[in-house]
């Protein structure tokens, strides 16, 4: 009989580790799809995914040496990568980010992103509350304005 704790275990995670080619073999397994979010020095500068091995992408990423930290997590499917990029993406401060272009959808699939409605951004926003309020890990707040004005540009 599996516990909660059993359950809870079974979860992909995020993890984050010190950016070597040694951690990354040693956490991110072959093949496996993924977000990663790169940091310099405490400071997220970089967020992107891989549809089909993080490992090779992070190993072999133009900005690796210049990354002292890595938060990788795993996903179950393209799409799922897709809308954990977008949200890590319009949860992060753009000015801090070299990739200032919003992430691509996933080859072939025609969704859009989830967080560049503002009322799915606002009912994203009360979710991540409501989760607070139980004792979940504190989350980042998006606001609804600026993730319109990413979408329709600031002047139109």
């Amino acid at each position: 009989m599996l516990t909660g704790v059993d359950l809870l275990l079974d979860e992909p995670k995020r993890i984050a580790f010190a950016a070597t080619a040694s951690f990354i073999r040693l956490f991110v397994p072959k093949r496996a799809i993924g977000v990663y979010m790169l940091f310099s020095n405490k400071i997220p500068f970089y967020i992107g995914r891989s549809d089909t091995c993080s490992r090779t992408r992070l190993l072999s990423h133009p900005l690796l040496a210049i990354t002292t930290h890595i938060a990788w997590e795993p996903c179950r499917d393209q799409l799922q990568g897709f809308r954990m990029e977008a949200a890590w993406f319009h949860a992060s401060d753009p000015s801090q980010l070299l990739n200032q272009i919003h992430p691509a959808r996933p080859s072939g699939n025609l969704e859009i992103c989830p967080f560049c409605d503002t009322g799915d951004c606002l009912a994203w926003m009360h979710t991540m509350r409501q989760s607070q309020a139980k004792g979940a890990a504190p989350t980042v707040t998006v606001d609804p304005r600026a993730a319109a004005a990413k979408k329709y540009g600031a002047n139109k």
